[in-house]
């Protein structure tokens, strides 16, 4: 079993886990949040509008990384083996919980609850990098093999996502991470744990 340490506080485990299929749903669906600290009867996720070569990219690349892991990602359900969900599409049901781009319902350690679902706030507008780093984190939530800590639903998320266009000023974050793309900008971040990622043009200025 490895062990990776996160910077900013966090570690993130790494063992050899018997086969999990994790199913991929880019088209909506009606479903619910059962997670270990909330529920949500209705989560209505749109349509990701993700073109069918996007998913593809996006599927074999996830393959690719989690190949040593005896994890597989589908696209369509598995009819014999059980499989966890992850929704990938926006969705209004955790506004009134926080700013999300993932949340997974479980940090399932050891992986026991193969049946278990996350929830990706992207859609055809994020980039190709941006959604598999997402899945990736909330993936490795429901393996129980990241746990970065936090208050609340933020243990369970990826969090603020600053893109193209975009300069965020004054952030705090206590937990979950950050992306910093496609010539975003943050000024002035605050982390007392979490993670940053910074890829693709994105900057950041006077980071405490």
């Amino acid at each position: 079993m490895g062990q990776q340490n996160i910077a900013n506080g966090g570690v993130q485990v790494v063992p050899q886990i018997a086969v999990q299929y994790i199913y991929l749903d880019f088209s909506g669906e009606l479903t619910s949040y059962n997670g270990e600290i909330l529920t949500i009867d209705h989560v209505e996720v749109k349509d990701s509008s993700l073109t069918e070569e996007r998913i593809d990219e996006i599927v074999v690349e996830l393959n690719a990384r989690y190949a040593a892991y005896n994890v597989i990602f589908v696209t369509e359900k598995p009819e014999t083996a059980e499989y966890s969900t992850i929704y990938i599409g926006k969705t209004e049901a955790f506004f009134p919980y926080g700013n999300f781009a993932g949340l997974a319902e479980s940090i399932d350690e050891g992986n026991q609850n193969k049946t278990d679902k996350a929830f990706v706030m992207l859609d055809s507008t994020a980039s190709n990098e941006e959604i598999i780093f997402t899945i990736s984190h909330e993936t490795d939530h429901l393996l129980g093999t990241l746990n970065h800590g936090g208050d609340g639903l933020d243990a369970y998320a990826a969090n603020i996502i600053i893109n193209a266009g975009t300069t965020s000023t004054g952030i705090l974050i206590s937990s979950g991470n950050m992306y910093i793309s496609n010539g975003g900008v943050a000024n002035s971040t605050t982390m007392s744990g979490g993670y940053m990622l910074i890829y693709n043009g994105g900057s950041e200025v006077h980071k405490s």
